[in-house]
């Protein structure tokens, strides 16, 4: 918004007059016509919103671009692996006995079930995570503690950690930590089957290795059956990259809302567009089926006035298949949900000239259940999108259309002192428009709390571009108009309180013509307060 003072500069010639005729005895009265700026200022498509939903690129005459995405999920959105904590615990049911130093008194490999819900994982890569282990040790001799994970493998090799840990007792063992960080394993959870089978029976389930030796440099040491040998792994922090396995019939549903900004300027009228067609593009970067459908769309206007489309593709599902091939020749598979005037009441809708739109979804994972013939699998770049589409030229028929604009304004108040005595004060308004409607304009005068001082109505209309001549070098059709308004001492009295001006533009097209907007079409007015004053000296 511009901020404009307007201001007068006194006249030398009238000083010159005032001096020279002060030795006159008769008295002297003459009209003094003064010109003071007032507000200026450039109405166009773009300073009525701050968005991309108009587009110039494409066409010599806008495009509505109403492109939105509504859902984005990626792999770690589909399920979340909690923070887990697994033991592995050694007691001998009979006393060992005294075992020599760097003997081997326990090596064994436990299964451990992941609680993840909702899914039955085979196989996952780890993109982010971390074990944090403990050991606790409760004989008289140092030890060394080798944890493994057989199906835990980066670059080829399994995952291993050993520990040296000192020596302790059964009532105070000592204790040893350790972070390993996990990012980048590939980690295979079908249990004890390691091998290529893809059994089902497998799942969730995680392996983990442990030996003990005693120290190879320490002493001899008895064993008995007080003795708790423990590891304690938790799990924690986990994000993954690639999953293979079932992952459930989980739905995901949820509301959007999205604006149409232009729209939120207006403020009255009414309009008629050419048929409007609107697509919800869903993209499927899974090799998982969904089923998806479009449970509500309804826009509210200026009025608080909400309009539903009505169709039969609402809470309708619609099958989307998997995607095809892995990893980097993955290729998802796209489905349209189209909305035009032969299924739908989608013009009526965009009539309703709503700028706030609510869109309710919802997609089900795995609609018919488990498929014993095929996993489920989710890659880096798997992702699940849902998007609305739908691009159309600016076309329309307006009848009373109102749009407003505010701008700010600091008046002098000595210059509205002299406002107040002036004889005659005018607006006088030089306007160009290139939009091919024709509009009239509404002035408010605000104080700085917004409540409205005075109005200007019934401004002379401003013709449409169309009765205008084409300037070659903007490549457009211009119309000049110029309009005068008597200003009274009502409004020039408040002028020092006045804050803002809320400048209102009613647009009007033909009867039964659906009028295109040019590319950079614009409403350019220049305004200015001539001023005439009736003077006299006795």
């Amino acid at each position: 918004m511009k901020v404009v003072t307007p201001f007068f500069k006194p006249l030398i010639v009238l000083i010159f007059l005032g001096v020279f005729l002060s030795c006159k005895k008769e008295s002297t009265r003459w009209e003094t016509e003064w010109v003071a700026p007032f507000v200026t200022d450039t109405l166009n498509l773009y300073k009525l919103h701050n968005d991309s939903t108009l587009d110039n690129f494409s066409s010599s005459n806008y495009l509505v671009n109403l492109e939105r995405e509504l859902l984005d999920v990626s792999l770690n959105d589909f399920f979340f692996i909690p923070d887990t904590t697994i033991s592995q615990t050694f007691s001998p049911t009979i006393g060992i006995g005294s075992v020599p130093p760097g003997f081997t008194f326990y090596n064994e490999v436990e299964a451990h079930e992941l609680s993840i819900p909702d899914a039955q994982l085979k196989r996952i890569i780890v993109s982010q995570g971390k074990i944090e282990l403990k050991v606790f040790n409760p004989i008289e001799t140092s030890a060394f503690y080798t944890i493994k994970m057989p199906g835990a493998v980066k670059d080829g090799a399994t995952l291993e950690y050993t520990f040296f840990i000192d020596a302790g007792t059964a009532d105070d063992p000592a204790v040893a930590n350790e972070e390993v960080v996990l990012d980048g394993y590939h980690i295979d959870l079908r249990g004890e089957d390691l091998s290529e089978s893809v059994n089902i029976s497998g799942f969730n389930t995680l392996q983990t290795s442990l030996s003990i030796m005693s120290d190879p440099n320490g002493e001899a040491v008895g064993i008995s059956t007080s003795d708790v040998f423990e590891v304690e792994a938790k799990i924690q922090n986990l994000s993954i990259s690639y999953a293979q396995g079932y992952f459930g019939e989980q739905v995901f549903s949820d509301t959007s809302f999205f604006e149409v900004p232009i729209l939120n300027q207006i403020i009255a009228g009414n309009i008629d567009l050419d048929e409007i067609p609107i697509d919800i593009e869903i993209s499927n970067g899974t090799k998982i089926p969904f089923s998806a459908k479009i449970s509500l769309l309804e826009n509210t206007n200026y009025l608080s006035e909400t309009l539903s489309l009505s169709s039969d593709l609402i809470n309708s599902s619609q099958l989307i298949a998997p995607a095809t091939g892995a990893w980097s020749s993955l290729n998802p598979s796209n489905h349209l949900i189209s909305f035009n005037n032969t299924n739908s009441n989608i013009t009526n809708y965009f009539e309703n000239l709503g700028h706030t739109h609510r869109l309710g979804f919802e997609v089900r994972m795995n609609p018919f259940g488990f498929n014993t013939g095929s996993y489920n699998e989710i890659f880096p770049n798997s992702r699940l999108k849902l998007k609305l589409k739908s691009q159309f030229p600016l076309g329309l028929q307006s009848n009373g259309l109102m749009f407003s604009d505010t701008v700010d304004v600091n008046f002098n108040p000595q210059i509205v002192d002299d406002l107040i005595t002036a004889n005659q004060v005018v607006l006088d308004v030089a306007v160009v428009n290139t939009f091919p409607i024709s509009g009239k304009f509404h002035l408010e005068f605000l104080d700085e709390n917004g409540a409205i001082l005075h109005e200007l109505n019934n401004i002379e209309t401003i013709e449409s571009s169309l009765f205008g001549t084409m300037d070659p070098q903007e490549n457009l059709m211009k119309m000049e108009s110029s309009i005068k308004v008597l200003i009274d001492n009502t409004v020039l009295s408040d002028l020092n309180i006045t804050n803002r001006i809320v400048l209102k533009a009613e647009l009007n097209t033909a009867a039964g013509v659906i009028q295109s907007i040019p590319c950079n079409a614009y409403l350019f007015f220049k305004s200015f307060l001539k001023v005439n004053t009736i003077n006299s000296i006795q």
